[in-house]
């Protein structure tokens, strides 16, 4: 699984979330690097800095329960676009 972060291969700098309509932080993940790529294109074209960090998809669930936030997993194929409204967030994990 991969992830979009602060720093470069570092889950503790903080973690791209987006906010649902219901208020609820949510941390994408991605099943294939390339579609993290994509996504991340489109943020630095919003002027986001991002960077693309692998994880166990065995601790997706693990970490996001911790901390108490949702998470969506972004399935090879799913086109995904950052929602203009949630680019102003940093939520830091």
């Amino acid at each position: 699984m991969y992830m979009l972060t602060k720093e470069a291969d570092d889950i503790q700098s903080g973690a791209y979330a987006t906010i649902d309509t219901d208020g609820t932080t949510v941390v994408q993940f991605f099943v294939n690097k390339d579609d993290a790529v994509c996504y991340n294109t489109m943020l630095e074209a919003l002027g986001q800095t991002l960077h693309i960090t692998e994880t166990s998809s065995n601790d997706v669930d693990k970490l996001c329960d911790i901390l108490g936030y949702a998470y969506s997993v972004v399935e090879p194929g799913q086109v995904v676009i950052p929602r203009m409204e949630t680019l102003s967030n940093d939520f830091d994990l």
